[in-house]
This record gives structure tokens, sequence and C-alpha cells, in this order.
């Protein structure tokens, strides 16, 4: 005589191991390096650094890639600041990227130097 036993989802037997999964949201287009290049009229070597300087790209092995969220990023971060009317730059706060914001907290962060 054989026995079946019965199969149970781990979630109702150890309620801690169910993980709450947010809904996924669709990827927008992925673009290579040279097509985001080309969409924002740069070269390769521009659009590479403007993704990594902003973390507004991704990785994979030795390719980057960019969605059109990255790309969106990268536009709003490169944008000129207003003038005045009389040709002075007026005092508008940059985009703070959390790449940005991360660099900017560890160097605050970080011991200081002593001058000797």
């Amino acid at each position: 005589m054989t026995t079946q036993s019965a199969r149970v989802p781990a979630a109702t037997v150890f309620p801690y191991l169910e993980v709450l999964m947010p809904p996924t949201i669709p990827l927008d287009k992925i673009y290579t390096t040279d097509e985001a290049a080309e969409r924002l009229r740069v070269s390769r070597r521009t659009m590479i650094k403007l993704g990594r300087d902003l973390g507004s790209c991704s990785v994979i092995g030795r390719d980057y890639f960019f969605s059109e969220r990255d790309l969106l990023d990268i536009w709003k971060a490169r944008r000129a600041m207003p003038t005045s009317s009389q040709g002075r730059a007026v005092n508008v706060r940059g985009v703070l990227t959390d790449v940005r914001l991360q660099r900017s907290l560890v160097s605050l962060t970080q011991k200081k130097r002593r001058r000797q």
C-alpha cells in the first residue's frame, strides 16, 4: 500500500514565506548604445558616459542598454540653465538623481584628510 502525500503550498503552512509582489510593469522599448546615441544625436562614447554618470543605463557584460525612461532622465539632466533678460544664469536647482545624491552623501560622510 502506497501513501500519497498531499501537496500544500508553502505559504499556507509558513505564512512568513508569502512574498507580496507588486504588479509587474511592462518594460519600455530597450535601446542598444548605438540606437540610443542616434536617438539623442550624440556619439556612442558620450551616450555611455552620460548613462554611467547619471545611473541611467543597464550594463550586461560589456554592453550598455537604455530604456525609454533612461533616455528621458538623461534628456532632463542635460537641460540648459535658463537665463534672465540680462544674460545671467538664474538660480535654479538642478535635477538631483539618486546616483548624484548617493555620491554627495558619501563625500559628506567620509573622513577628511588631515593636512600635514
